[in-house]
């Protein structure tokens, strides 16, 4: 520190501690009552750590069932840690050659423009462009633009596209369901759509829908609406289209009809698997579907395929955020639903109860190897090993399987309380070895008595055995009177290794409790192989207090020395 900063701290300190004694003493007072929260926290990790692992576990478990109940009641909630693994997963589905987009892409429309002006084109391009598609031999056709109203303009290109839909029964249109607010408005009745099942109740309700203007779509026609999760996140998509007056199959669950697959086989609502890791669907611009010979190597996975023929050009295509990208194409959604659907690849999410089980089952095994006073080192050991298997199941099902095993809920609850666990044994361990400003004593009080070291090596004594000791001869003296000692020498001097496995045990007691101490001492059977040297001490018993802790020092390292010359005689 350069000398002006010094000597400018020097004052300060100065000024605050004799210019300002108010002050300066309630700031030493605000430090002796934070250390005498350290002390209290330390001495109850030490009374009551066990008990108090129990409520912490006891609090986890409730919060891990009303995790389990919310889920319950709110299947749709977002789920970011779903997002999260699909993301950074290693691997997942290929996209499948039997389905195609054809682009109607912002190429396309510079391509088309001269002939056919600006989006949106005549009709009968579009019924080029799907007539083609059937004749290239097709499955089946999603038709994902919207054709609602007529083109006064061109009459002649909406009956193309009409005939085009009578001749071409392997295609599937778009239905848009409006805003549920405005039914009440509408004039269409839920019966009055062709392919809806209505309950009776219902019969006379209407509902606010765009339908295709053309009559014979309107039998292969789909909700086109995806249901987005509370953050507008596209995360399921809907085979079925289920609401309170009607029921319809979506677009693609009539794609999937019209391609011959049974809907009613399948779920009614799917969580999408995203091609996001082995490259995206195969897309063809519109413009080389119409210009391109039907031998051109381009057209030829047409065949056979499930077909999306949608706009992709910016300003006119819809997108969607999905769980791994914030801006989705809607053809890539739906070509996505339809490859899951068909191939049955959509994610299959673990049931709420078995996660249940496993976050309690977390949490209770840490608690239990914690309470049963499983080795520190052991413990993380457990710990990291269990956290490794979690997570790799997690990532391994989400990158290499269709279910999504997701562990990182059960990760959490075990992380925190290994945390919990950790800070406890580290202050029960801070009270036990009397570390500096972690134990504090009534130093008005009188303690009168003699100290007794106990000392051993480790390879003699168990240490489930040396921390039941210790807690036997607390429940005589009292905690505060009991020092363990376990880490003589620290560092990498070459005397630690042969001191390492020594232990002592200081036990300050009155002269009332030394028989009782005694006599605990002599019923252990183990009681052979330990060490005591009994000392009367000049000064206070007080582990704060340097005077004691240099009057202690050669008392401990001379039964220590004692202790290692007698076990290896």
């Amino acid at each position: 520190m350069p000398r002006f900063l010094k000597s400018l701290v020097e004052g300060l300190k100065a000024l605050f501690k004799h210019q300002i004694p108010v002050f300066y003493a309630l700031a030493m007072r605000g430090v002796d009552v934070k250390n005498l929260g350290t002390s209290w926290t330390a001495r109850l990790s030490r009374v009551w750590g066990g008990k108090v692992l129990l409520v912490v576990g006891v609090v986890a478990s409730f919060y891990a069932v009303f995790l389990f109940a919310t889920d319950s009641f709110t299947p749709d909630a977002p789920s970011n840690a779903h997002d999260t693994i699909l993301k950074n997963r290693f691997s997942g589905p290929a996209a499948s050659r039997d389905v195609v987009i054809v682009d109607i892409d912002e190429r396309s429309l510079a391509l088309l423009a001269p002939e056919h002006g600006r989006w949106p084109w005549p009709r009968s391009v579009l019924a080029d462009g799907a007539q083609k598609l059937a004749d290239l031999g097709a499955r089946a056709v999603l038709l994902n633009v919207i054709t609602s109203d007529p083109d006064k303009g061109n009459p002649d290109s909406d009956a193309a596209l009409d005939v085009t839909a009578q001749m071409n029964r392997a295609m599937a249109f778009p239905l848009v369901r409006l805003n549920p607010e405005n039914d009440a408005r509408s004039q269409l009745k839920a019966s009055a759509i062709p392919g809806a099942q209505v309950k009776p109740a219902n019969a006379d309700a209407t509902v606010a829908a765009i339908l295709p203007m053309f009559g014979s779509m309107q039998d292969r026609m789909g909700v086109t609406n995806q249901r987005t999760d509370s953050d507008g996140v596209v995360r399921k998509y809907p085979l079925i289209w289920v609401e309170d007056r009607f029921t319809l199959p979506s677009v693609v669950g009539r794609t999937l009809e019209v391609g011959g697959i049974d809907i009613q086989a399948l779920p009614a609502q799917i969580s999408l698997n995203w091609r996001n890791k082995k490259g995206r669907y195969t897309r063809i611009s519109f413009a080389d579907l119409l210009a391109a010979d039907a031998s051109d190597a381009r057209l030829q996975g047409i065949k056979g395929a499930f077909v999306v023929m949608g706009v992709s050009a910016p300003g006119i295509g819809p997108t969607k955020p999905t769980s791994v990208t914030a801006v989705e194409d809607d053809n890539e959604i739906l070509a996505t639903a339809i490859d899951d659907a068909v191939h049955k690849t959509w994610l299959r999410v673990m049931p709420a109860w078995i996660a249940l089980l496993i976050n309690l089952s977390a949490i209770w095994i840490l608690i239990a190897m914690a309470v049963g006073r499983l080795k520190a080192n052991n413990l993380t050991k457990v710990f990291l090993l269990a956290q490794s298997g979690l997570g790799t199941v997690t990532m391994v099902s989400a990158s290499y399987t269709n279910y999504l095993i997701d562990l990182s809920e059960s990760m959490s609850f075990a992380g925190a309380v290994f945390v919990v666990i950790k800070t406890i044994q580290s202050l029960d361990d801070s009270w036990s070895r009397a570390r500096p400003g972690f134990r504090r004593v009534d130093a008005k009080r009188a303690h009168e008595g003699a100290l007794t070291v106990i000392s051993f090596v480790s390879d003699d004594v168990a240490a489930e055995d040396m921390r039941q000791l210790q807690r036997d001869i607390e429940g005589v003296v009292g905690v505060s009177r009991v020092v363990r000692i376990d880490d003589l020498f620290g560092g990498e001097s070459m005397l630690k290794s042969a001191c390492d496995s020594v232990r002592c045990l200081l036990v300050f007691a009155e002269p009332s409790q030394q028989t009782a101490v005694d006599t605990l001492l002599e019923g252990k059977p183990f009681n052979g192989k330990l060490l005591l040297d009994r000392y009367d001490l000049q000064a206070p018993w007080n582990p704060n207090d340097p005077a004691l802790a240099t009057e202690l020092a050669p008392l401990v390292l001379q039964n220590s020395a004692h202790l290692l010359r007698t076990s290896r005689g």
